[in-house]
């Protein structure tokens, strides 16, 4: 067996606020009291080095095998042993991992794996903190990054255009002012997605690192749409102008990823779009 490893002060939880420090001094303890689990990372934005005072306490366990079930239908239980929490779920297609809030508002996420499987792990990115038995030699490299997709990024563009045609019927023609909302924020996410797509591969960093996926000339693009509201006029300039920002810098995009502009598709729910609204095309 090997010798165990602790890191009791991680350089990469530098950027979290106090109370994460202390979260992680009540957690690594409970951990080193715990044989069955075997090992404990950090991971999240933590492992990728790109964490700071908004970043969340992410952290990944082993557990023995002969153990796991068990720990898997109690980590309630366990979890209180760590720090009392506000709220604490499941994740539904991983058991015994979960998301957590604690009293003092700290986010606490971790992931459980049993240790065979940790050959399989698509968790590869994870600083150690913890190794009893030589565990993390175990864990693969991270899987190379894949490009853009321009296949997505098509399938993306024909989606905004099938919602501009319905915008007019759904919305316009019942009065859904608070649909519309709904609906020119999904097609302003819609481009967002398509910039992060075409981006790719982007350096690892977290979800709600959001800006920083983007180019300046994506940001500017973004920034630019006019803000809207639960009004008529308001919605219908605000996809206006979300079309025209998909038929330029986001036609330029797809193409640049080598995709194909669907002309025929974007021109006649345009003209339709514009007509049903009152206003003919420009």
């Amino acid at each position: 067996m090997s010798e165990l490893f602790v890191d009791r002060q991680p350089a990469a939880l530098g950027p979290l606020p106090a109370g994460y420090h202390r979260l992680f001094a009540r957690l690594l303890d409970v951990v080193e009291h715990d044989e069955r689990i075997r090992a404990l990372w950090l991971s999240g934005s933590l492992a990728r080095g790109v964490a700071d005072a908004g970043s969340d306490l992410d952290i990944i366990l082993a557990v023995r095998d002969a153990d796991f079930d068990t720990y898997a239908a109690t980590w309630r239980d366990w979890l209180a042993t760590v720090t009392p929490t506000l709220l604490a779920r499941e994740l539904s297609y991983a058991a015994g991992c979960f998301y957590s809030t604690t009293t003092e508002c700290l986010r606490l996420d971790v992931v459980a794996e049993p240790v065979s499987g940790l050959g399989e792990t698509p968790h590869r990115r994870r600083v150690v903190v913890l190794d009893r038995d030589g565990l993390d030699a175990l864990v693969p490299e991270p899987k190379p990054r894949p490009g853009p997709d321009p296949a997505r990024m098509a399938g993306l563009v024909e989606e905004f255009y099938r919602q501009l045609a319905i915008f007019p019927p759904a919305v316009v023609a019942r009065a859904d002012w608070l649909l519309g909302v709904v609906g020119v924020q999904g097609n302003r996410q819609m481009l967002y997605d398509l910039f992060v797509e075409a981006n790719q591969p982007l350096p690892p960093m977290g979800v709600k690192q959001w800006s920083s996926k983007l180019t300046p000339e994506q940001r500017a693009a973004l920034q630019a749409l006019p803000p809207l509201d639960a009004r008529p006029e308001s919605l219908v300039a605000a996809m206006r102008a979300t079309e025209q920002a998909w038929r330029t810098t986001g036609r330029a995009t797809l193409e640049a990823a080598g995709g194909a502009w669907p002309a025929e598709l974007a021109d006649a729910a345009t003209v339709y779009f514009e007509r049903e609204v009152g206003r003919g095309p420009e």
